[in-house]
C-alpha cells in the first residue's frame, strides 16, 4: 500500500475513535502500526467529537509504566467537561468492557503555566480524584503506545473529589487516596508514585504543550493499580481527613 493509501486507510479507521470512546464500543485493529506522533495527531482530530475540552490527563508517570509502553516520557490525553463528575453524580459506564478507576491527584489551574514555570504558583486548588479509564480495544498494549495515545490514553472521565490543602504537596509520600469499587475491590495510592511528586507531572505537561492555560484541570497520573468499576453500585473515593466523594454507576 502506497503512502497516500496508507494515510487514507488510517484516517478512515480513526473516524471511529470518538464514537468508540463515548459508547464503550470496540475498535478494530488499525490498518497499520501507529507511531506516537501519529497517535497525538489522531487524538487531536477526534477531540471535536468528544465534548468540551477542560484539561489534560497524564499517563505513564512511573519508570515501570514508561518501560512497559516503550516510551521515554509520560503520555497525555484530554479531559472533557461533560465527564468531569463531582460527589453524588451518576456516570453511564456501559460498554463492551468494564471501565476501571485509578486514584490520582488533580490540579485546577488559577494561572497559566508556561514551560519552565513554577507549577505550584499556577495551581488554584488541589483535589483527590479518580480517573475512569477504558481502552477501546481488548488488547491495547499489543497495539502500542501510538494506539493508546490515539485512543485518548484510555481516558473516559474523572471523579473530582475533595479539596486538599496545597501545603500537603510538600510531602507527597504522606498524601494518599483510596478507592472502593462496587464489587468490593479496594486500592490505595500515594502521590509520590507519580514521578516522585505530582508537581513534576504538571511541569512535564507544561513542557510538552508549551503552556497549560488557566482554568485547566490536570490529572497527574495513576498512584496505584486500577480497580474495576462495572455498571451498578457506586465508586467511593476516600481522602482521609479531607473527605470523600461518591460516583454512582
Amino acid at each position: 500500500m502506497d503512502t497516500t493509501a496508507s494515510a487514507a486507510a488510517l484516517a478512515t479507521w480513526a473516524g471511529s475513535l470518538a464514537a468508540a470512546r463515548l459508547s464503550g464500543g470496540t475498535l478494530p485493529d488499525p490498518p497499520q502500526p501507529i507511531t506516537l506522533a501519529e497517535g497525538y495527531d489522531l487524538a487531536a482530530r477526534a477531540e471535536a467529537g468528544l465534548g468540551t475540552p477542560a484539561g489534560w490527563k497524564i499517563g505513564a508517570t512511573s519508570e515501570s509504566a514508561m518501560t512497559f509502553l516503550g516510551v521515554s516520557e509520560p503520555i497525555r490525553g484530554r479531559l472533557f467537561a461533560e465527564r468531569l463528575w463531582h460527589d453524588g453524580a451518576r456516570a453511564d459506564l456501559a460498554g463492551d468492557r468494564n471501565a476501571e478507576a485509578e486514584p490520582e491527584i488533580a490540579f485546577h489551574l488559577a494561572r497559566p503555566l508556561a514551560a519552565g514555570g513554577d507549577p505550584l504558583a499556577a495551581i488554584g486548588t488541589v483535589h483527590a480524584a479518580a480517573e475512569i479509564v477504558r481502552p477501546s480495544h481488548p488488547e491495547p498494549f499489543r497495539l502500542g503506545a501510538g494506539f493508546i495515545v490515539a485512543d485518548n490514553a484510555a481516558g473516559l472521565g474523572a471523579l473530582i473529589g475533595p479539596e486538599i490543602p496545597r501545603e500537603r504537596l510538600a510531602r507527597p509520600d504522606l498524601l494518599a487516596v483510596t478507592l472502593h469499587g462496587p464489587d468490593g475491590a479496594r486500592v490505595t495510592g500515594r502521590a509520590d508514585a507519580v514521578l516522585g511528586d505530582p508537581l513534576r507531572a504538571l511541569s512535564w505537561l507544561a513542557g510538552a504543550l508549551g503552556e497549560v492555560p488557566a482554568g485547566a484541570w490536570v490529572l497527574t497520573g495513576a498512584m496505584a493499580r486500577a480497580i474495576r468499576v462495572p455498571p451498578g453500585g457506586s465508586l467511593r473515593l476516600d481522602a482521609d481527613e479531607f473527605g470523600a466523594a461518591v460516583l454512582h454507576l
